[in-house]
């Protein structure tokens, strides 16, 4: 399993910028030490940026592309002229049922877990969620423009980051047991005669097999 994590703008782009704090280091704050407890977790991980530089769309989308990461994972903090407006959303690309699933997994976790206002789950065409071959997700922390979101985004990022991974967690072992019935279901119909980790890869010559049954089993 790889997951990219990538920490939104970053360099000549400092994203929102409230005061003295710039967004591109909230960023990376909490996506450093999502990277960190993912690891510990297991699971293997690719950053886009792991320090203050400029990476430009194209490239974070080539990143996580060019290693065949399973999942991406966008880290952002909204801003508004209003700052009344506060609260986490995350976003998924439009049909994407697994990034709407991972999206609302995260969501839930962040808002549980900060107490932050539920913005919900919203479909957004953003480039990095378009261009990116994997399921793809962009968490929009809270409103850095919102003083009592800001004070959660500057003390509370280790905390963000371990309410995202544990939403990618439990979104994984639903995907995990969903593998293992489908599984179950197959074998149990005879397509399948052998014992599958629903985590492992299978050979060509085992699909093959497969479509053939299920070729067979249509005439």
């Amino acid at each position: 399993m790889l997951i990219a994590v990538d920490p939104g703008h970053g360099g000549k782009d400092p994203g929102a910028v409230v005061g003295d704090y710039k967004e591109k280091d909230i960023n990376l704050n909490v996506a450093l030490k999502l990277r960190d407890i993912l690891i510990k977790k297991g699971i293997d991980v690719i950053m886009t940026r792991d320090k203050d530089e400029t990476v430009d769309l194209q490239q974070r989308c080539d990143i996580a592309n060019k290693a065949h990461a399973n999942y991406f994972i966008s880290i952002h903090c909204n801003s508004f002229k209003d700052p009344s407006a506060n609260g986490t959303e995350t976003y998924a690309y439009p049909g994407s049922i697994d990034g709407r699933n991972l999206a609302q997994y995260v969501q839930n976790e962040i808002v549980k877990t900060l107490g932050t206002k539920d913005r919900g789950v919203k479909y957004e065409k953003f480039y990095v969620l378009k261009y990116t071959y994997m399921p793809a997700i962009l968490v929009e922390l809270a409103f850095m423009s919102n003083p009592d979101d800001l004070k959660l985004l500057l003390e509370k990022d280790s905390i963000f980051a371990e309410a995202i991974a544990v939403g990618i967690e439990d979104f994984l072992k639903t995907k995990f047991e969903e593998g293992e019935s489908a599984i179950q279901k197959l074998k149990a119909k005879g397509i399948i005669n052998k014992v599958y980790d629903a985590k492992s890869y299978v050979t060509w010559g085992e699909f093959a097999s497969v479509i053939i049954k299920l070729l067979e089993g249509m005439k």
